[in-house]
């Protein structure tokens, strides 16, 4: 029950006791007055007619009856008897009741007893005789009776106007409380909102502000938080000068995307300013950096944003770039080095550059295979002595599959999405070593290329590249949900986790398709989950608003995957609806190695845990890791260290 119901009810309670107990009283006071006034007036009457009697020389019978007969007719009394000493008695009484003088209930609550009064008849010293009056009570009812109703209409209106004065003092005084609710409500979907009308109530202004400086206080901490963890990234993994991923911070992801057995392709370029210490000398250190931002700032809008990109040391920058195919290898790595050349590196700076690379692609690679195979293919472009790019036609990891051209690609992915050709596993994320059901299933899609099934890290930059991605995700969407319907017949109703590109989310006909498949299976909206990458938010945010608004009113969680793998500020999680988080597999490898990483784990999960988001992480392989990645406080965990992907839901 409402503080607004309480209140009402009490008071409601409290004016009806009062109005009842007032009319009980009045109605009581009123029979009283009524009972006097009964016995007052046949004792009256009564010494009236006796009195008369008694006047009359000769008392005779008629003039006796004709005198009883003129205050009869009065209508005030309902029986005037004469008893004479000789015996005879002379009366009138009325035979029946006044029509509508009052409810028969009424007459049964308040019973009017009326006693008659008597006066003797006298002649000289001689007695004729005693009159008894008694009064007629159906006046008095119908007095009382209308007196009572009267007196009723009036209660009910006085409560009425009562109750309904209350509801609005009640609503005005109660809505500081109503914004502070709602204050309370937006607080928990991480919106820092705050209120300017300050009630003048003592308490309730009181209530205002101190609610006002709990929200100042959240936002401060959470503000502070997020700009520690986004220090600790900086710091950790990313260079002081350009602001790109340092030695450390690009090894670690490209590893992990090396060894997560999810398969990968794509170009790993090497670039390396010639003489760059000369450079340094003659111009000054300051020249120098300057030059080198503006390197680092040419490839980053160059690069689409799922690139990796870095500087390793000095002069020396390196590149992976999720790629299509090995021919369009060769196009992207001349491409970037045109961009350089005819851009920040041009002739009229008279610095020399190489550019080597190689095509990478696979399931499981190492790093240092790939980094000398990409040294080998830098350092032969180094024979010339003026700028120029070679690509290895070599892979550093494993060799490269057959070369499919772009129109291929195209017909053979076309197929698979016409066909169905997908396969789905399912990777499972558990609370804990050792627990039997699993938190949550994480979808993992392979298609089906010709006589090749590939997996999702390397058919997915070919699907975004023809404009496929939306059909795809549609596609894996409908092909879980009949998967999840059967489970659920047999008894089964795991949660399940779908990635979705960035593509789809900014096709509005195949959101608004998604929406109407999820809306005809409502029993399964709650056991769904939808990620997207941490990288795309900054370009899609707007739209994803819209669709994790849309998703929640129908009970499908949102999600956010590969968390603190960019440099995207962590003020989105306050922004969106989210549920939980996905911490970047990367982050987790070796972190029981360096105490800078487990740090900034803590802090991550500080920063979701404070927006009420549930946080679990992937990619671990290491009990080690997952000791570290367990005491950061983390709520779900998945890798290979607890299970490999199933290739259906058990």
């Amino acid at each position: 029950m409402t503080l607004r119901q309480q209140f009402s009810l009490l008071t409601s309670a409290l004016v009806l006791a009062l109005m009842t107990g007032s009319l009980l009283l009045t109605v009581s006071n009123g029979r009283a007055f009524f009972q006097q006034q009964l016995d007052a007036r046949a004792y009256d009457a009564a010494t009236a007619l006796a009195l008369s009697m008694s006047n009359l020389a000769e008392a005779d019978e008629v003039s006796l009856q004709r005198q009883m007969d003129v205050l009869f007719d009065r209508g005030f009394f309902q029986r005037i008897e004469l008893h004479m000493v000789s015996g005879r008695v002379l009366q009138r009484q009325a035979d029946a009741a006044l029509v509508h003088s009052a409810p028969t209930w009424f007459r049964r609550w308040l019973p009017l007893s009326t006693e008659p009064a008597e006066a003797d008849v006298v002649a000289g010293w001689s007695r004729l005789g005693k009159v008894k009056v008694v009064s007629h009570t159906d006046f008095a009812y119908r007095d009382l009776w209308a007196m009572v109703r009267q007196e009723t209409l009036w209660f009910v209106a006085v409560a009425m106007l009562a109750l309904l004065a209350l509801q609005g003092l009640l609503s005005w005084m109660l809505r500081p409380l109503a914004r502070v609710e709602q204050q309370a409500q937006a607080l928990c979907e991480r919106r820092w909102q705050l209120q300017s009308d300050i009630p003048k109530t003592r308490e309730l202004g009181s209530m205002v502000r101190a609610m006002n400086r709990t929200v100042s206080t959240l936002k401060r901490i959470f503000s502070e938080q997020s700009a520690l963890a986004e220090r600790l990234r900086e710091e950790a993994f990313h260079d002081a000068v350009t602001g790109l991923l340092n030695r450390r911070g690009f090894d670690q992801r490209l590893e992990h995307l090396l060894s997560s057995g999810e398969g990968y392709r794509g170009v790993l370029m090497l670039l390396q300013l010639r003489d760059f210490a000369r450079f340094n000398q003659q111009q000054g250190r300051q020249q120098g950096d300057e030059l080198l931002q503006s390197v680092a700032q040419a490839l980053v809008q160059w690069l689409p944003s799922e690139a990796l990109c870095g500087r390793r040391t000095g002069a020396d920058f390196v590149v992976f770039l999720p790629g299509s195919d090995q021919q369009s290898a060769q196009q992207r790595l001349t491409h970037c080095f045109e961009h350089l050349a005819s851009g920040i590196l041009n002739d009229r700076q008279n610095q020399v550059f190489h550019l080597g690379g190689v095509w990478l692609e696979g399931e499981r690679g190492q790093l240092s295979q790939a980094l000398s195979a990409a040294d080998e293919a830098l350092r032969h472009c180094q024979r010339n002595a003026q700028s120029d790019c070679y690509l290895d036609s070599g892979n550093g990891a494993k060799a490269a599959s057959q070369p499919r051209s772009a129109g291929l690609w195209r017909q053979q992915l076309q197929q698979a999405l016409e066909q169905r050709d997908i396969e789905l596993l399912y990777l499972p994320v558990f609370t804990h070593p050792g627990a039997e059901q699993p938190l949550q299933l994480e979808v993992i899609s392979r298609v089906k290329c010709g006589d090749d099934w590939l997996s999702g890290a390397r058919f997915w930059p070919l699907a975004e590249q023809h404009q496929l991605a939306s059909g795809f995700d549609l596609l894996i969407v409908e092909a879980v949900l009949e998967v999840m319907l059967k489970a659920m017949q047999q008894g089964d109703g795991l949660p399940c986790c779908i990635n979705l590109s960035p593509s789809t989310i900014c096709d509005e006909a195949a959101c608004q398709r998604l929406l109407q498949r999820l809306a005809s299976v409502p029993e399964l909206c709650p056991l769904i989950a939808f990620e997207v990458p941490e990288f795309a938010i900054a370009h899609i945010e707007l739209r994803l608003q819209q669709l994790a608004t849309q998703l929640a009113e129908i009970g499908v969680q949102l999600g956010v995957d590969q968390v603190g793998s960019g440099r995207q500020a962590f003020s989105y999680l306050q922004r969106l609806p989210l549920n939980y988080v996905r911490l970047a597999g990367h982050l987790n490898r070796n972190c029981h190695a360096a105490a800078d990483q487990r740090f900034y784990l803590q802090s991550m999960v500080q920063i979701a845990h404070s927006q009420a988001l549930s946080v679990f992480a992937e990619g671990l392989e290491h009990e080690a890791d997952v000791a570290v990645v367990r005491e950061a406080g983390v709520d779900g965990l998945s890798g290979y260290f607890f299970s490999e992907p199933w290739q259906a839901p058990v």
